[in-house]
């Protein structure tokens, strides 16, 4: 069968968007053959890229209200006055709701506006004229309060040690900056709703808004066919979405309430920071004997969720007395971000590495390939590869380079191990051939939408083009929330049982019409055989449906499956940069990323999940943070003109391996792993490069040039400890 044969159809818009496009990769031969599929492209991608496709921001609706909160201005305020007349006096203006008079940090919300049009809605808002009365507030951690407790476990480890390394890291507030901000619009008609929503939880949003819209779960539904990004800020509604839900339950009509991009920085949850102090003790060779290691996590107006990863597991550190404070202040409370905790711990262990196999004189890769405990020795063998691809040989002993550019080289590991959940799946087979896999799971730009229809297709021995995707509802059937990284390895499984299940159902037609027991017949490319003899052909079989269309269905509880192998996530990345001595200024030239991911469904979008997390972890090492006025509290960059992140000119060459091993037979998560390493190892390069570590995130130039100036004072590079 041709593509101009297939005709896909889909419940949720037209099959024109989801007509798969192939573009074989040329480029990245180390990975050809690794995957399922090694050449297409996103199923919605000619939707994406021509604007038909759709998203919660996107929609509007005939009487439409538009909602903003009432946000505190400083860290810390009290709301002393306000003209709710004056604000309701602006024409289309429709209410003012203030539900409290205190702000706790910048972008706190005490109530909101809602009017006619977004014009009414900034007007409204300045006329309000809210006035507020500042008070004493905290911005961050004061490292001078956070002390290593003495202890004699962590003692009697340091006695033996020849040298011992004490030193203090800290990683900045990086805010989500999706480029789809938070909200969502309810399409409120009475006695039914729609909900479009931006989230990385279809059925977590369904489970929350519920309460706020007093309809029935028959009545209404979340739909969130095409996502903007989430990278775990978006299972909860928010108080935008709490707004939206309060004002379309009690004006019964559609509701706009989605975040612009100040409050997006303020208050839609952070990767919190963090402040990491380690007394370590090693022997000459760089062997690690033991020590202490504290985290404190700044969690702003929370309490908990400020945690680091350090150490990680992945390393053998002896005895290690380990601590861990949240630290509290006047600032937006953290969620779940891309690998929580992880980043910022991985920064922390990869430049300690390193600076212990300079004090020790040892070489930091040689160093981690004795210190890794991967029972797999699958990351050893990264190590020694990576070694080759990026020109390890050619590495200059930390502190010996003195020209004005300089080159560096780092290394970081990663590991994820397999998380999951219960899903569901269906998939119909239709009389005219196409078949149709539904799932209410969310597509957050991972390529959810493209794994599952990739796998139907193999599973069902069918041409990718007859596949479509019903995605991102909740009247389809249930999936996990996007987190963890357990989409794919948990719809996986219910895929396959949901193509077998259908499988099942169509070779009992054969045998009925045809002779002989189900089990006698299978699917082949296209086919339906029986042992080596095609009895008929895909299209054929789908003709003699006795009904319009035959429903596999698959499910999985999140345990054991025949689909579903054990198996960690693991990786390692190398890093090289340059750093101008002059202007303190690094550029990271390229990355080499190893990435052990299982059984590998789609090649482009793997590749693109690593290319993502490397993006995202050099703009953390280098750019981001978010700065707040030491003395009222606000901050100082919301928005994505002062707080930076990676552009298109700071970008390195990005190579992705894609790495299989005979531990790596199941489906694995994906989309947090590539994240963890990148900042440690862009630090180590740095390192490397001018002799005195940057310990504090981000790397920017005043503070590479602090480390220029030190080494230079030093004469040589001793990793800054003793």
């Amino acid at each position: 069968m041709t593509p101009q044969d297939a005709h896909p159809i889909s419940s949720r818009g037209s099959g024109a968007e989801q007509i798969p496009t192939r573009m074989p990769t040329a480029n990245r031969p180390q990975n050809a053959g690794k995957t399922v599929n090694g050449d297409t492209s996103r199923l919605e991608s000619v939707a994406k890229v021509t604007g038909a496709a759709k998203y919660g921001r996107d929609m509007q609706a005939p009487g439409m209200v538009w909602v903003r909160g009432i946000r505190c201005p400083w860290g810390n305020a009290r709301l002393i006055g306000h003209d709710a007349d004056a604000a309701k006096a602006v024409p289309g203006v429709v209410d003012v709701v203030v539900t409290g008079d205190t702000g706790e940090y910048n972008g706190d919300a005490v109530g909101y506006l809602l009017a006619e049009n977004k014009l009414a809605l900034s007007r409204g808002l300045r006329a309000l004229r809210a006035r507020w009365e500042r008070l004493p507030c905290r911005t961050g951690i004061d490292a001078r309060e956070a002390v290593l407790s003495v202890s004699d476990k962590a003692e009697n480890a340091l006695l033996f040690a020849d040298h011992v390394l004490e030193a203090e890291y800290s990683t900045p507030v990086q805010t989500h900056s999706a480029l789809e901000t938070h909200g969502m619009m309810i399409d409120h008609q009475g006695d039914a709703a729609v909900v479009y929503a931006s989230t990385q939880g279809t059925f977590a949003v369904a489970d929350e808004i519920a309460s706020f819209l007093s309809l029935p779960r028959n009545k209404f539904e979340v739909r969130c066919e095409h996502v903007g990004g989430g990278f775990g800020a978006k299972f909860q509604i928010g108080k935008e979405g709490a707004f939206a839900g309060n004002v379309a339950s009690s004006l019964k009509r559609p509701v706009y309430s989605f975040c612009d991009r100040k409050e997006e920085h303020l208050d839609t949850g952070n990767r919190p920071s963090a402040l990491v102090k380690v007394r370590v003790g090693f022997s000459k060779d760089g062997t690690v004997l033991g020590g202490q290691i504290g985290v404190w996590g700044g969690v702003g107006v929370a309490t908990r969720g400020g945690d680091a990863a350090i150490p990680s597991g992945r390393y053998e550190f002896g005895v290690i007395e380990r601590s861990m404070t949240n630290v509290s202040f006047n600032g937006g409370a953290p969620r779940a971000m891309r690998a929580p905790g992880h980043p910022q711990g991985a920064f922390a262990e990869e430049l300690m590495l390193d600076e212990i196999a300079t004090i020790a004189g040892v070489d930091p890769l040689e160093l981690r390939i004795r210190l890794d405990k991967d029972e797999t020795k699958a990351r050893q063998a990264m190590y020694r590869l990576g070694a080759e691809m990026i020109g390890w040989k050619d590495r200059q002993p930390t502190g010996s380079q003195s020209g004005v550019v300089r080159r560096g080289f780092g290394v970081g590991s990663t590991s994820w191990r397999a998380l999951r959940g219960p899903c569901d799946i269906e998939i119909a087979v239709h009389r005219d051939g196409s078949a149709e896999l539904r799932t209410g799971t969310q597509d957050i730009g991972t390529g959810q939408r493209t794994a599952c229809a990739v796998l139907a297709a193999e599973r069902l021995s069918i041409p990718l083009e007859l596949v479509s995707v019903a995605i991102g509802s909740s009247r389809l059937p249930n999936g996990p929330a996007s987190g963890g990284s357990v989409t794919s390895p948990s719809s996986a499984p219910a895929v396959l049982a949901a193509a077998a299940d259908a499988e099942r159902q169509l070779m009992e037609i054969v045998a009925q019409q045809i002779g002989g027991a189900g089990t006698d017949y299978r699917l082949r490319n296209g086919k339906i055989v029986r042992g080596e003899e095609a009895v008929m052909g895909w299209n054929e079989l789908c003709r003699r449906l006795p009904s319009e269309s035959l429903v596999g269905r698959g499910t999985w509880d999140g345990r054991g499956s025949p689909y579903f192998q054990k198996g960690n996530s693991n990786g390692v990345q190398f890093v090289e940069v340059e750093v101008d001595s002059e202007t303190g200024v690094v550029q990271v030239k390229r990355v080499i990323a190893f990435q052990a991911c299982g059984r590998i469904i789609c090649r482009k979008t793997a590749e693109s999940q690593i290319i993502g997390g490397v993006i995202q972890g050099i703009s953390y090492a280098l750019f981001e943070d978010k700065l707040l006025d030491r003395q009222t509290g606000a901050m100082v960059n919301p928005n994505l003109e002062w707080y930076r992140i990676l552009g298109a000119n700071d970008m390195p060459t990005i190579e992705p391996v894609l790495w299989m091993d005979a531990e790596q037979t199941g489906v694995r998560g994906l989309g947090e792993p590539p994240v963890v390493p990148t900042a440690g190892a862009v630090a180590a390069a740095v390192f490397n490069a001018v002799g005195t570590p940057v310990r504090s995130l981000p790397i920017r130039p005043d503070r590479v040039l602090a480390a220029v100036e030190a080494a230079a004072v030093a004469g040589v590079a001793k990793g800054g400890a003793s």
